[in-house]
């Protein structure tokens, strides 16, 4: 019996003994998150004599751990001694070896005496080097000497591959010029999240961005634009005042920018827009847009088409610009757009007509899969393949393109189905021009809402494939659409951190809880601030909900979507919240119009917030009904939010507090609880008729002492069509009442020209302001 106890008692010591030598690192903070990582005793400490063995006759190995020596010398003063002889202490030793089977994986193992990499191929050192700079401490990135600071990382055992060989982000360069500065450091951060690709979206309407030497004009002209992103002209006399915006990039940068990236080991996919977005190409040569009905040129400038007519000229000029292209750039794929081609001028030019007519094709949807087709065989006659957005999968797709799915899944779906290598990047998951939180305050965005936690979320194998079907995923890629990131600065705050999620997402077999991965990102903060990276702070998805209180009747704001365990703290005149403001342990009590500002507090800096303007009005929280529901689509803040207390965004419709009606009436009563002078009203609505958003036909008050008899106090018509955004109508009123009625009414269909015509209008209202 004694043995027993004592044989038991030696299994749990030992068992114990060997987890806290050999613990699943959850503590390690690395991103993208390793496949394997078991933590081990003791760090080893980088010196002034460490030394580093590797093969200094394979050029790719020296380019892989050039970051690890380079940021060495930089940081620490310290410089890793090349060594080529057997050493056993303090020793970096980096090892070419076909046990580790992927090409991109490694395996990293610190001992408090020896780090040792083992990878396959170069591409792995330099991911197992990027996965050590994590290891050490942030001030590793600093290009300045940090003094005072003990060089050290963990005794650890990492084993680590990427799940999908495609890891990407696209960076739209058209829309809005980015300088080349930018694209290195992009290319940097993007190293550090070991993705290998950057897509460079260089051509569309707005702005022509590849310096061609057959072609000048693209850039003379092409590269050049007035108006606004969504307003472009290239007629330059029409808009005189307007400032002459635009740049490019010439092919000596191009070919510098190639080179740099190939020494962080990724890939640039160059794209050239085509059939359509291509007004920019079509200004500077306009004998490539289609004929109209009658034969004759459509007029230029006024209507600058946005299509390549299909004549042979147009495929000589597109075949000599991907040349161009070609050799400038080595990648696998070329990227040939074929998205959103409205095909409208195929229809009636007596070309594109013939073209058809001579090819046997029976729609301008096989005429699009016959201009994808035929660029396709140039691009694989040069050695190259193509890429193009799921639109190339309409009329038949070219048999060996692959598909960038952004429609949703559905395109990437069908693709694979087919038997279609697919990059997916699904608008809803993959579209950092998208919002990422509901903060008024946030800038303006293209649209839509994609949170820190939705993409991180995200799954690149739809479960509608099968095993063999899942297999032709090749990766994911997130995009940046310019046409609301006016500069660099405005380009990292969209592009970080959710791209840091995706990378997670594409990389990690093993990914970990969203909590998880918040700790270790939050940490990794750090490193981004030392490349000045203007990141978003919106790491959390704050919500605050107001209510009226059921016993004392006061207006209250809660707050959730943060963590437990997280440090919280608010503010009511508007200033930012630190340690020395009231921390958050419950609802808070508004008792007069204010700013809240509700702030997350990490390490003592302030990583996260949100505010809400609160309006404290007669008709604020007061017992309210809607006759006709808000769209299911624009009802977040629920059927009391336009008499919340809570403005909603001035220049977004889709936040939590707007609610939407398509063709009906907004159409909403106050019970007061007792009569109230009433002398003005005001009504929030929205104005963006480029979204179908109209300003109402009319709006009237109404008066009821008895809930049921009312009686009309005021009304306005015939507004001015205002700018886009938010609008505040106000409306003199003279009376008392217990119940007030206000009708909006819907602007009803879409006039003629107008994009949606015919449609009902959208009808936005946020708030009602009695006084």
């Amino acid at each position: 019996m004694t043995n027993k106890v004592y044989r038991f008692g030696l299994f749990i010591l030992m068992t114990l003994f060997l987890v806290s030598n050999k613990l699943v690192g959850q503590n390690i903070n690395i991103i993208p998150y390793p496949q394997k990582v078991e933590t081990g005793k003791g760090n080893f400490v980088f010196s002034s004599h460490t030394k580093i063995v590797y093969d200094k006759r394979n050029k790719g190995l020296v380019t892989a751990i050039e970051p690890l020596v380079t940021k060495f010398k930089l940081a620490a003063g310290i410089s890793l001694k090349e060594e080529t002889a057997v050493v056993k202490n303090n020793v970096v030793k980096v090892e070419l070896t076909e046990k580790v089977i992927q090409q991109e994986g490694y395996q990293l193992s610190i001992s408090p005496k020896v780090i040792h990499i083992k990878a396959k191929a170069d591409i792995g050192v330099f991911y197992a080097v990027q996965t050590l700079l994590q290891l050490l401490p942030a001030d590793i990135e600093n290009e300045k000497r940090v003094g005072n600071r003990q060089w050290k990382v963990p005794a650890v055992e990492i084993e680590d591959a990427p799940a999908l060989a495609y890891r990407g982000l696209m960076m739209d360069v058209a829309r809005h010029y980015m300088p080349y500065e930018f694209l290195e450091k992009l290319i940097d951060l993007l190293a550090m999240q070991k993705m290998n690709t950057l897509h460079l979206h260089l051509t569309d309407s707005q702005g022509w961005r590849f310096e061609s030497k057959k072609y000048p004009k693209l850039t003379t002209i092409g590269a050049y634009r007035k108006g606004t992103p969504l307003n472009t002209t290239y007629d330059y006399q029409s808009r005189q005042n307007d400032t002459l915006y635009g740049s490019f990039y010439t092919q000596a940068q191009l070919k510098k920018l190639v080179a740099y990236a190939q020494s962080r080991f990724i890939t640039i996919i160059p794209e050239i827009e085509m059939p359509a977005h291509s007004k920019s190409a079509l200004a500077s040569y306009p004998e490539l847009t289609c004929l109209d009905s009658t034969g004759k040129a459509f007029s230029y400038p006024s209507q600058i088409q946005d299509e390549y007519c299909t004549k042979d000229s147009t495929f000589t000029f597109l075949t000599d610009i991907l040349s161009e292209v070609m050799e400038i750039f080595p990648s696998k794929y070329i990227h040939i757009a074929g998205d959103e081609a409205s095909k409208v001028n195929w229809r009636k030019c007596p070309v594109c007509q013939k073209r058809m007519k001579d090819e046997k094709l029976t729609s301008v949807e096989e005429l699009q899969s016959y201009f994808i087709k035929r660029i396709e065989r140039f691009v694989n006659a040069k050695g190259r393949s193509v890429i193009g957005w799921d639109e190339i999968l309409e009329g038949g797709l070219a048999p060996n393109a692959t598909v960038m799915s952004w429609r949703g899944e559905k395109g990437g779906i069908e693709a694979a189905k087919q038997g279609h290598q697919v990059i997916m990047t699904p608008d809803g998951y993959c579209y950092f021009d998208h919002y990422q939180s509901d903060d008024p305050a946030e800038p303006a965005a293209f649209g839509g809402l994609s949170t820190l936690a939705k993409v991180y979320n995200y799954k690149p194998i739809p479960a509608e494939l099968s095993a063999e079907e899942g297999k032709l995923i090749y990766g994911a890629q997130g995009n940046l659409w310019t046409e609301y990131v006016p500069n660099y600065k405005q380009a990292e705050y969209m592009f970080f951190p959710r791209s840091i999620a995706l990378a997670e997402v594409i990389w990690s077999a093993n990914k970990q809880p969203y909590d998880q991965f918040l700790s270790r990102l939050l940490a990794h903060l750090k490193r981004l601030d030392k490349h000045s990276v203007n990141y978003s702070r919106h790491l959390f998805d704050i919500k605050v909900n107001a209510y009226t209180d059921s016993v004392s009747g006061t207006l209250m704001a809660s707050v959730n979507g943060i963590p437990s365990g997280y440090d919280v703290f608010y503010t009511t005149d508007g200033s930012n919240p630190t340690k020395k403001s009231t921390p958050y342990r419950g609802p808070i009590n508004i008792t007069k119009s204010s700013q809240l500002i509700v702030g997350v507090i990490y390490n003592d800096r302030l990583v996260d917030k949100v505010q809400r303007t609160f309006l404290l009005t007669k008709s604020t929280g007061k017992p309210s009904m809607l006759t006709n529901q808000a769209s299911a689509n624009y009802n977040k803040g629920g059927e009391h939010a336009w008499n919340n207390g809570i403005l909603g965004s001035q220049s977004r419709f889709n936040d939590d507090e707007w609610l939407g009606w398509s063709g009906q009436n907004f159409e909403g009563t106050i019970d007061f609880m007792k009569k109230e002078t009433i002398n003005k009203v005001f009504v929030r609505v929205f104005s963006k008729p480029s979204s179908w958003i109209y300003m109402p036909s009319s709006i009237s008050v109404l008066a009821s002492d008895n809930g049921v008899d009312f009686v009309k106090i005021g009304e306005q018509k015939d507004f001015k069509i205002p700018n886009d955004g938010e609008q505040l109508i106000s409306l003199n009123v003279s009376g008392s009442a217990r119940f007030l009625k206000v009708i909006a009414s819907n602007y009803g269909p879409i006039p003629k020209g107008n994009a949606g015509e015919g449609s009902p209008a959208w009808l936005f209202v946020n708030e009602v302001i009695v006084e």
